[in-house]
């Protein structure tokens, strides 16, 4: 498979709540992509139309690849913007469900009072891959680091709008990839991003969860590989 089409590219990074471009790394090794290609943009604002300044960081030759929060930013902003490809991971493109609000709210008030790893520590899902013990480390130094971005990033969750139209009008390839054992957002939400989309594919990632990205990144890359080389381009007008 070749990766040259991906690897050989900008990248603009949105990592997921509580998440840092670190999220990226493995995927990104395995596809042969360096840390000086990569620019990040952290969902650390409270209103999916603060974040305007996707378009500016992206480009006809960018590859833009969201994780969670990260990827419902940058499906709301498919329709404007300039990208090579736009990469999903563990999406929901439909707006918050409101029986969700409680379990936010009290995650944000865990993290303000003990800490982003010890609030996230309690509430992983069992994870996948060779080293779940690895992929757990790297969550809860994450959540560490990007604990004071806890109530922007809880109120973006909230508030967002659902991203099906504004995917339906995206002008790059969409790819959306979920763990199939996703619980935080099952695979049918990221294959309804695809199908919304005018050139879109989606890919469950056997025996993973909402970290696939962590879990098996290997996996991941090859997937993405996959899924690019089965592109068809231009876009019909």
């Amino acid at each position: 498979m070749a990766t040259d089409d991906l690897a050989g590219r900008p990248w603009l990074l949105l990592p997921g709540t509580l998440c840092t471009s670190m999220v990226f790394d493995g995927v990104l090794e395995a596809l042969g992509v360096g840390p000086d290609q990569c620019r990040t943009l952290l969902p650390d604002r409270p209103d999916v139309r603060d974040y305007d300044d996707i378009c500016a960081r992206s480009g006809p030759d960018t590859v833009v690849c969201g994780f969670s929060l990260g990827a419902i930013l940058a499906a709301h902003w498919a329709d404007r913007l300039t990208a090579h490809r736009l990469v999903l991971f563990g999406l929901n493109p439909f707006a918050d469900d409101p029986s969700k609000a409680k379990g936010r709210h009290d995650l944000a008030h865990d993290v303000a009072t003990r800490g982003g790893a010890v609030a996230m520590g309690s509430r992983l899902p069992p994870l996948s891959g060779a080293t779940p013990d690895v992929a757990r480390e790297a969550i809860l130094e994450m959540a560490d680091q990007t604990a004071h971005m806890i109530d922007a990033q809880t109120q973006l969750a909230l508030s967002r709008p659902g991203a099906l139209k504004a995917l339906s009008q995206a002008r790059m390839p969409v790819l959306s990839l979920t763990g199939a054992e996703d619980i935080a957002a099952p695979p049918a939400q990221g294959r309804a991003a695809a199908d919304a989309a005018p050139n879109g594919q989606f890919l469950p990632l056997a025996g993973l969860g909402h970290f696939a990205l962590l879990e098996d990144p290997k996996a991941c890359a090859i997937a993405l590989t996959r899924m690019n080389d089965a592109i068809h381009d231009p876009i019909p007008t």
